[in-house]
């Protein structure tokens, strides 16, 4: 599959003359990014502009309303298109905005993140929260295309790669080739001083393959939610109590309890859960699942996998070896604990 890239969404605009041109985006990719989408895409000359501030908080049904009170006072009508410029959380709202607007209109995603390109804008799931309870309200947003410009990742510190990291980890657990990789490889190459764009564009095109194969989550498409139940409980705790805390982050915490479940419930090989928690413990600050158990507990319970007042986790038998809808209780949530028990 050939990955689209700036080129794609010139000449896409180039053919069908959109009454409105929206670009979306947050105070970062207005002063980083954008000037590098409009340089390469003359076509959004001109193109209004809706800005909303970056994080987390932006993910809400109140900014939903005032970006579509926005485009209505602009004359924005059923043959505009919406372009989103930014991070996960840029392309999960402006997803989602332009699957309800008017019904739905045209939407590219041009992702800017390490994160947003190898998980949050493929793949056409958006989220809005509900308070600090994560991706409550969404949509499967099947009008998006994705173009990837891998130069925007030339502005991210290194907290915003790691960030992205995460979800690469995840992704390529999943597949046994990739997964043996991960460990031993990073996303930026120290030698060359930059990106490894080759292992960038396995993971992305693996999740393609997931995704295209279950367009709409029924099924095997749910292993790409490996680490995420704990990592949105998490994210949750944060936003409640105002801990700056990035998805990645979470999901990095999430993954490293999962590879603990799946040793007990599974029989995951322990020298491989060693060597993938080792690794996390290096790169990231895992977060202590007790010190809020019961909160955890509390948001867990909205988590959109549940099923029967069950918690329902994937879990890896082997890398590349996932299983969906493992149940797990209270009581192994409660016996997790931060510390290895090698």
């Amino acid at each position: 599959m050939k990955r689209k890239d700036l080129s794609y969404l010139q000449k896409s605009l180039s053919k069908k003359p959109y009454s409105k041109k929206f670009i979306l985006l947050d105070e970062n990719t207005y002063k980083y990014c954008l000037p590098i989408l409009i340089e390469n895409v003359e076509q959004l000359y001109g193109a209004e502009i809706l800005e909303i501030e970056s994080g987390e908080n932006s993910k809400s049904l109140s900014i939903v309303e005032n970006l579509c009170q926005a485009m209505i006072e602009s004359s924005a009508d059923k043959e505009s298109i919406l372009i989103s410029l930014g991070g996960g959380v840029i392309t999960d709202i402006g997803g989602f905005v332009s699957s309800v607007f008017k019904r739905g209109i045209q939407h590219f995603a041009v992702p800017t993140t390490l994160l947003a390109m190898v998980d949050a804008s493929i793949g056409g799931k958006t989220g809005v929260n509900i308070g600090e309870i994560k991706n409550q309200i969404g949509t499967f947003n099947t009008n998006t295309i994705t173009c990837i410009n891998f130069e925007f990742l030339n502005s991210l510190n290194k907290r915003q790669v790691l960030n992205g990291a995460a979800e690469m980890i995840k992704i390529s657990l999943l597949d046994e080739t990739l997964g043996n990789k991960i460990t031993n490889d990073k996303p930026w190459n120290n030698k060359k001083q930059g990106f490894d764009y080759d292992l960038i564009e396995k993971c992305i095109l693996l999740k393609e393959k997931i995704v295209k194969g279950d367009r709409f989550e029924t099924g095997n498409r749910k292993i790409l939610n490996f680490g995420h139940s704990l990592a949105h409980a998490f994210e949750s705790v944060a936003l409640l109590k105002k801990i700056d805390l990035l998805h990645g982050e979470a999901v990095a915490s999430g993954i490293y309890y999962a590879i603990k479940l799946s040793e007990t419930k599974l029989s995951f090989p322990k020298d491989k859960a060693k060597k993938i928690n080792s690794y996390l413990k290096d790169n990231y600050s895992i977060i202590d699942i007790q010190e809020n158990i019961d909160l955890v507990i509390n948001y867990l319970n909205a988590d959109k996998k549940n099923i029967n007042n069950e918690y329902r986790f994937i879990l890896l038998e082997d890398i590349g070896k996932p299983h969906i809808n493992i149940t797990i209780t209270q009581d192994e949530l409660f016996n997790l604990k931060l510390i290895d028990n090698h």
